[in-house]
């Protein structure tokens, strides 16, 4: 669904359960199905979307719109497929199509890029790629101050285990979603699949009428154009 579009009718249709978008090349029905994903603690109201197999701690930058420090529900837009005659293609089984971030449970007035800092996008038309970037056909959300936590749940323990792919690998046929939180620190990150995989995916913020935010969007280019 393209960038446009979604604006104009906002990014809530994405976390909404049943059939969405336009038929697919062979006839098929994307249908989205939405998945509570629990609580993410952001103990410094600094939101952080990337790749958690590829950010350095050192190099996690939070997004400029800060929130009131708290825990925020997170949930994630999953698509299925189902045929002409209303049978689902268990071949593909589904794909994380977006991932959210709560902040007020009130519907959005209006929806920009997230942005970090010293990077600015112009408003479409004109509208250059933006996004962090996917190499491990993983995404995740989390507080600025959890990268340090995150570097050990990503890393191999000294039997190989690895906390975030074995959690990962647990849902989905893995691709999540995950909540997993480190036993060290008690902070937590919630990782989920990218769509296709791997590629530069677009963070929006929703904000109220008095331009407080309401959301956080990121989406993956899964949902067809109306």
């Amino acid at each position: 669904m393209g960038a446009v579009a979604l604006i104009r009718s906002g990014f809530e249709r994405l976390f909404v359960d049943g059939p969405v978008g336009s038929s697919t090349g062979g006839g098929e029905q994307q249908v989205i199905t939405v998945e509570q994903v629990g609580e993410l603690a952001l103990p410094t109201g600094r939101l952080v979307a990337a790749d958690p197999f590829v950010v350095w701690p050192e190099d996690a930058e939070p997004f400029t719109d800060e929130v009131e420090p708290g825990n925020y529900p997170v949930s994630v837009s999953l698509v299925s497929y189902v045929d002409g005659d209303g049978v689902p293609d268990e071949r593909q089984g589904y794909r994380v199509a977006a991932a959210r971030v709560v902040i007020r449970d009130e519907p959005a007035y209006s929806w920009r890029p997230a942005v970090t800092a010293g990077e600015h996008v112009p408003m479409l038309p004109v509208m250059p790629e933006f996004g962090y970037d996917v190499k491990s056909s993983t995404g995740a959300f989390f507080d600025v101050v959890t990268a340090t936590a995150l570097d050990r749940l990503v890393s191999d323990d000294e039997l190989g285990n690895c906390d975030l792919i074995d959690a990962l690998g647990a849902v989905g046929g893995g691709r999540g979603p995950a909540n997993v939180t480190d036993a060290r620190s008690g902070l937590n990150v919630v990782a989920f699949s990218t769509g296709w995989g791997d590629g530069v995916y677009p963070t929006w913020v929703g904000r109220n009428t008095a331009g407080d935010p309401v959301a956080f969007v990121t989406d993956f280019f899964v949902v067809n154009k109306v």
